[in-house]
């Protein structure tokens, strides 16, 4: 029978996780570059598609554009989230 140890998920205290740590996928954290083209690609057929469906007269088009800016916005910081994740670590090396 398994005991539970109560310490066993406990974090160390040294470096406190992120709050968008774990929104996104292994894959993404090693590819950051190819995911952030992705997203720019992306972001930028959703504004070509917002731009079609509003110019067709469908208000509802304009949520084309609040994807293409979270897509764009996340393209922008999560590489440089990554880079602020890791300087520590960076810093631990060249000492």
């Amino acid at each position: 029978m398994y005991m539970y140890n109560p310490t066993e998920h406990q974090q160390s205290t040294a470096m406190a996780p992120s709050a968008g740590r774990g929104t996104f996928t292994a894959f993404g954290a090693r590819h950051v570059k190819g995911v952030a083209v992705s997203r720019w690609v992306a972001a930028v057929c959703f504004v070509i598609a917002g731009a079609l469906v509003v110019a067709f007269g469908h208000w509802w088009g304009l949520v084309f554009f609040v994807a293409a800016g979270l897509n764009g916005s996340l393209a922008y910081l999560v590489p440089r989230w990554n880079l602020r994740r890791d300087a520590p670590k960076a810093a631990k090396l060249s000492a």
